[in-house]
């Protein structure tokens, strides 16, 4: 009986230790995309090329997205979101485009990360969000007047007359069907443990004094785990082995 319980006591844990690295990722959910043509973020627009997302303040309402060179050594921008929930979880890291004109590069409005429903609209300056509300034919998400601190001014979505209409940030919104074109893109690795934050200088002083430096990934526990439930089949085997009785001599 008690080998049994340590034979299922050791599949278990292998159970539990599987599942743990199927379903391992990143706090800070980093992730490549690549665009064949310039895109547009919030205060830039990026050449063609491929980039890396990460959620560099994963404690504020307003979440901030970094966006970084693809090797993860220049920071490009610091960008403030509100939770922005679809209905169906993308299998794939996805981003939605707002449907621009063919001459303008197209504006980035969402992301997700694979496996959540709760992804991350972008906040656009109030210019260049009405601008790209008269283009595009739909509200854009901006602040409710012009300022340069986004972390905690009022929010608002404005149409391509200029009109305003309040927005109410929550952490869990109710579920929309995504709309506008979506690009897949890939979940990045971990970064090394000796690898090291670069200083962002062109993000702003609010968005910097947010924004929080994920700490190194550490050494995983899988190779502990491993060990254990080997010793304790030995253990079970060696019970198991002791509990069986001894032929009888003719």
């Amino acid at each position: 009986m008690l080998s049994k319980l340590i034979v299922a006591s050791t599949l278990a844990v292998l159970v539990a230790g599987i599942s743990g690295t199927a379903h391992a990722q990143t706090s800070d959910y980093r992730t490549y995309f690549t665009f064949s043509t310039p895109v547009t973020l919030p205060g830039i627009t990026l050449p063609a090329g491929r980039y890396l997302f990460r959620l560099a303040d994963p404690n504020s309402s307003r979440k901030v997205i970094s966006v970084l060179s693809a090797d993860g050594k220049k920071p490009l921008a610091m960008l403030h979101t509100i939770p922005n929930e679809v209905t169906k979880a993308p299998n794939k890291p996805e981003i939605r485009f707002m449907e621009t004109p063919a001459n303008m590069p197209p504006a980035i409005k969402t992301w997700w990360y694979p496996g959540k429903s709760i992804g991350y609209e972008f906040i656009y300056p109030r210019q260049q969000a009405l601008q790209l509300a008269k283009v595009t034919s739909q509200p854009v998400l901006t602040t409710s007047a012009e300022t340069k601190d986004v972390a905690t001014a009022d929010l608002s979505r404005i149409n391509g007359s200029g009109v305003p209409a309040p927005v109410t940030v929550e952490e869990a919104p109710a579920p929309v069907q995504a709309s506008g074109r979506a690009q897949q893109g890939e979940v990045a690795p971990a970064p090394s443990a000796t690898a090291t934050a670069a200083p962002d200088p062109r993000a702003d002083e609010r968005a910097r004094s947010t924004a929080r430096t994920q700490l190194p990934q550490t050494a995983s526990s899988m190779p502990w785990v491993m060990l254990l439930a080997a010793l304790a089949m030995c253990a079970g085997l060696g019970l198991w082995l002791s509990a069986r009785p001894s032929p009888r001599r003719v």
